[in-house]
């Protein structure tokens, strides 16, 4: 069983749970039970539309086969025990979901404390990770998934519920304090808009040897814009931007935004003539993102240093990647030295690219691909692709 294989692989691995987080969700992965009862959950409407499924799954042998009905999110509804939760703390919730026909929703809702109600995320016909988060006002939670929304048979699995406050991090930005390049280029940033008005500083800087001198244009935010190389994100996860900022005269404003399949834009910011950090926080749409710095929208002289790009670096729900008819399993994640690999069937080509998109490793006509070193590759978070169409993120430490 996938399942129980990668706990083992996990703990041979030597990945304590500091690095991967603790998933508070009892029985999330619906293995414990028997006939259409889940231990630890309890089916708070349309009971007759939520039974155990042993064919179409995740991982391991049972996950939970729910028959939509079409009329609220709450009609067919099952829900977690209660959770010991912190007030204040920030929580990520996930589900791996599938459906039949494809194109209808689902959605989480929380109860104990102010309810949360999650927005409406559209099923496809492949396995697909689900996320809410939210902010714990109770010490006790309880988790809903809500599936009546639709007339679709929706396959759910491996749930997990981690608490973000407490989790590893990862700042996903490269040369975040701009001290990688020459004259006025910067490595791993580009200048989208209004080039000539973003050169390097060595006397105002936040800290190191180089900032960002920034002439805004009086015009639009986006007007004098500075766009970070692509982060591989995931979609529905909360992420946190910032940086350090400057003026010369007091009173105008910059934001942050994204380019992505769907942008995010920021509020805009009023900086002083003191060193300030500012920050962002919202969920990702898209899988690929850029970071934008929009400082078009005033008459003055910016100073930006440090910036930073923080996400949570957990795993969900002993994420893997996989499908029926061929079961791959990539561990330890995070790595140091050997990403171990074990397939169903033989692994025979490899590609391992960087953030950016760029190719740092390739492994070409193998008999069975069982370990790649990835010791030689820098910190950060790279994709890697195999022949038989899998891709996993990995993060190298």
């Amino acid at each position: 069983m996938i399942k129980k294989l990668l706990f083992l692989f996990l703990t041979a691995g030597g990945i304590s749970s500091a690095l991967t987080a603790q998933n508070l969700v009892a029985n999330g992965n619906f293995e414990a039970g028997t006939g259409d009862v889940f231990t630890n959950w309890t089916k708070t409407n349309g009971s007759g539309n939520l039974t155990a499924e042993t064919a179409t799954v995740h991982g391991g042998v049972r996950s939970l086969k729910a028959i939509s009905t079409g009329a609220n999110e709450y009609s067919v509804q099952i829900q977690t025990d209660d959770i010991a939760t912190v007030i204040g703390h920030n929580y990520e919730v996930s589900m791996w979901i599938k459906g039949t026909a494809g194109g209808n929703t689902v959605r989480f809702s929380t109860s104990g404390g102010t309810a949360v109600y999650g927005n409406a995320f559209t099923v496809t016909t492949g396995w697909q990770v689900c996320i809410l988060s939210f902010t714990a006002t109770a010490t006790a939670t309880k988790i809903s998934l809500d599936l009546g929304k639709g007339t679709d048979t929706f396959y759910i699995d491996d749930v997990a519920l981690y608490d973000i406050t407490t989790a590893p991090t990862l700042d996903f930005i490269l040369n975040g304090n701009l001290e990688a390049g020459t004259g006025d280029t910067f490595t791993n940033w580009s200048k989208y808009n209004g080039a000539a008005n973003l050169t390097a500083e060595t006397v105002e800087v936040h800290g190191g040897s180089r900032a960002l001198k920034a002439i805004s244009a009086g015009a639009n935010e986006y007007n004098v814009q500075l766009v970070s190389d692509a982060m591989n994100l995931v979609v529905g996860r909360n992420y946190t931007a910032s940086m350090w900022i400057k003026a010369s005269v007091a009173g105008s404003t910059v934001r942050f935004s994204t380019t992505a399949a769907s942008a995010n834009y920021g509020p805009n910011t009023t900086i002083g003539t003191a060193w300030q950090k500012i920050t962002y926080t919202f969920a990702a749409k898209s899988p690929s993102t850029q970071l934008n710095l929009d400082l078009g929208k005033s008459t003055t002289t910016f100073y930006i240093d440090d910036i930073t790009f923080i996400g949570a670096n957990v795993t969900l729900a002993n994420e893997k990647f996989e499908n029926e008819t061929n079961k791959v399993v990539f561990y330890p994640n995070p790595v140091q030295d050997n990403l171990n690999i074990s397939s169903e069937s033989n692994v025979k080509s490899l590609i391992i690219s960087d953030s950016t998109g760029r190719t740092v490793k390739t492994i070409k006509d193998a008999q069975n691909i069982q370990s790649v070193d990835v010791s030689g590759l820098s910190n950060g978070l790279y994709i890697l692709s195999t022949d038989n169409n899998q891709t996993f993120k990995f993060i190298k430490n």
